[in-house]
């Protein structure tokens, strides 16, 4: 789960931590980072306008961090286990998305819905409940912000992915259960690339799969294994600038970089505890400048890397306070107006 630039949108300056708790949350954060050497053409980043979005799925809540990992705010609590469900409380929520105008878009997979929250993190609406159709879901997963306005939604157990507009309608739906091209088997990551085309990290199914923005399948990479160009429970993905992709092995503990014609480049991370390491790595994603932002579910932190992919940061511990994680699942990103590099 997780992706790039385009699920991110643009963010805008939402509202901060009570001052009260910055002390608190500081220590909780715990956040860790190495010196980075910065390669001469390589300018230094401000990553403090840089905002770090994260489905803090086992506390039922949002929390934002900037780009260094301080605490900026959280909203939501846990909600009931069976209809109807209370607006703004959440059941494992799983995936989240910013769009350009700054409005948040959560996956509430154990309620089958997804909420929309106004910049603020206020209740804004919902739609969706727990069933197969198009305007009901099952355990759904991962959702992306489209720069058109839309949102993709992976539908993860009915083996879908739809797509909605801004008021939450219905518009259309690719992916049937099944392992032939373009169908699915529990779809979990998804993003986006220049061009439109949806990339779908089809779990169970152990590929990658490419579909044009109307949902007609292109390609597909990817079998179960270990060795480098096989995947083993890839969930996460996301495009980087050059157009390679990043993808993240939940079992085998992991990021596989991959070129645009699904050609293993790269693997990075191991299973562990330190730094650079994995445990059940949910999701990925990359800023404009080219750094790596990893949730590392079972480790219950945040792991930052270069645009080298060399680790230089962390934060996060297990707990329930703020900055404090229990399994975290889904990630993106926002940033003040101005604060991206302009596009050549």
């Amino acid at each position: 789960m997780g992706s790039n630039y385009w699920k991110n949108g643009i963010g805008k300056d939402l509202k901060l931590a009570e001052e009260s708790n910055s002390d608190e949350n500081s220590e909780a954060l715990e956040v860790v980072a190495t010196e980075e050497t910065l390669p001469e053409e390589r300018p230094k980043v401000d990553h403090s306008k840089l905002y770090v979005w994260i489905a803090d799925s086992g506390n039922d809540r949002i929390q934002k961090f900037d780009g260094n990992g301080k605490l900026l705010m959280q909203f939501g609590s846990s909600g009931g286990t069976r209809p109807p469900y209370v607006p703004g409380e959440f059941k494992t929520p799983s995936g989240i998305a910013v769009d350009l105008e700054g409005y948040i878009w959560v996956v509430d997979t154990g309620c089958h819905r997804i909420q929309k929250f106004d910049p603020d993190g206020d209740f804004f609406l919902e739609f969706g409940t727990e069933g197969w159709g198009q305007d009901k879901f099952y355990m759904p997963e991962e959702i992306v912000a489209e720069p058109t306005g839309t949102v993709l939604v992976a539908d993860t157990s009915n083996h879908c992915v739809k797509r909605y507009d801004d008021d939450g309608e219905f518009i259309l739906s690719f992916g049937y259960a099944g392992n032939f091209d373009g169908f699915m088997k529990f779809p979990v990551g998804l993003a986006l690339d220049r061009e439109g085309n949806i990339y779908v990290a089809d779990r169970d199914n152990q590929r990658i799969q490419i579909f044009n923005e109307d949902g007609q399948f292109l390609s597909k990479f990817g079998e179960y294994g270990f060795e480098p160009g096989r995947l083993n429970y890839p969930t996460g993905i996301t495009i980087r600038k050059d157009g390679s992709l990043i993808v993240s092995e939940k079992s085998q503990n992991r990021l596989q970089l991959f070129d645009r014609e699904g050609h293993s480049l790269d693997i990075i991370g191991e299973v562990g505890k330190r730094d650079g390491q994995f445990n059940c790595p949910s999701s990925v994603v990359e800023d404009p400048y080219g750094y790596v932002f990893v949730v590392d579910t079972i480790n219950q932190r945040i792991q930052k890397f270069d645009p080298d992919l060399n680790f230089i940061a962390k934060w996060g511990i297990v707990g329930k306070d703020p900055g404090q994680f229990n399994d975290p699942a889904g990630i993106c990103l926002s940033w003040e107006p101005d604060w991206a590099p302009q596009e050549e």
